[in-house]
């Protein structure tokens, strides 16, 4: 039982950070489905620079610079020249998917996984860092979402974007600060997942996590704690599923079936949940 709950909090870090970033920017009034894109930049980009720097730190930096500058890609697109939002993301995420691959070719000479990370995970500081980080991160959310002027702001441009236009705030802006923020959350949790989850980078694995906690954000009514809570039972299911593949059963279940119930669950959940929340109102160009 110890051991389904510390993996559960272990697999859910990464899409908690998703999570809480795809919120700020879905609370806006902007599709935010992009967050595959953010999670494999950041965890190609811990992975590699982590490698050739021998430090993790620099990893987590670089990892954020380069999930903000592919965030800003987004948002001249669809602040700037106005192309619908889930178009611009999906492309997003195809653009990224297959940029990795080049790239990763013309470093290490494959397509496929980065070398292993020489990291030594064995002490107790290497072993907490990430719950540490994801934690500091997740209460700096709460408090701009719910304790700060710019959460408020966020909440009214995507409710009533001419409350803030009668105030001299420019809804534009902050949705473009909420873009920004969103990489960058999301972007760690993908240098969580290759510096920590894996000891390397492997291509698509994000595995459909950025989804995932999009789905928890739309499931939990763009509500940020009830996401996270989503989120968790997510991972619970996920954790459940990797005990059940260990267990010696005296019946054959198809593995296939097996790694697919979490994304099952999740569907399910979705389809006959009726979520009464009220949605924000998505910008239309």
């Amino acid at each position: 039982m110890i051991d389904i709950i510390l993996s559960t909090l272990r697999l859910s870090l990464p899409v908690l950070l998703a999570a809480s970033g795809g919120y700020f920017t879905e609370k806006t009034g902007i599709a935010q489905i992009s967050l595959e894109a953010y999670l494999l930049t950041g965890a190609f980009t811990a992975a590699t620079v982590s490698y050739f720097s021998h430090s993790v730190v620099w990893g987590y930096v670089i990892a954020i610079v380069l999930g903000v500058l592919v965030s800003q890609l987004f948002s001249l697109l669809v602040l700037k020249l106005k192309a619908n939002a889930i178009v611009v993301g999906t492309a997003l995420n195809l653009l990224v998917m297959g940029v990795i691959p080049i790239i990763s070719k013309n470093i290490f000479d494959s397509t496929g996984s980065t070398p292993s990370l020489n990291i030594d995970n064995a002490g107790i500081m290497a072993q907490i860092y990430p719950y540490v980080l994801t934690a500091a991160l997740l209460g700096l959310s709460y408090f701009l979402a719910e304790r700060s002027r710019w959460g408020l702001e966020i909440k009214f441009a995507g409710q009533n974007s001419d409350v803030l236009q009668s105030v001299g705030v420019n809804p534009t802006k902050v949705r473009w600060m909420a873009i920004t923020f969103s990489a960058a959350m999301t972007s760690v949790g993908g240098a969580i997942l290759s510096t920590y989850l894996a000891s390397s980078y492997s291509p698509m694995m994000s595995a459909g996590r950025g989804f995932i906690a999009l789905a928890a954000v739309i499931f939990a009514g763009w509500r940020l704690g009830r996401a996270w809570l989503v989120v968790v039972f997510f991972a619970l299911t996920e954790a459940l599923q990797i005990y059940i593949q260990s267990l010696q059963l005296s019946f054959k279940i198809p593995n296939e079936l097996i790694q697919s119930m979490p994304y099952l669950i999740t569907l399910l959940v979705l389809v006959f949940y009726k979520n009464k929340s009220s949605a924000p109102r998505f910008v239309e160009y």
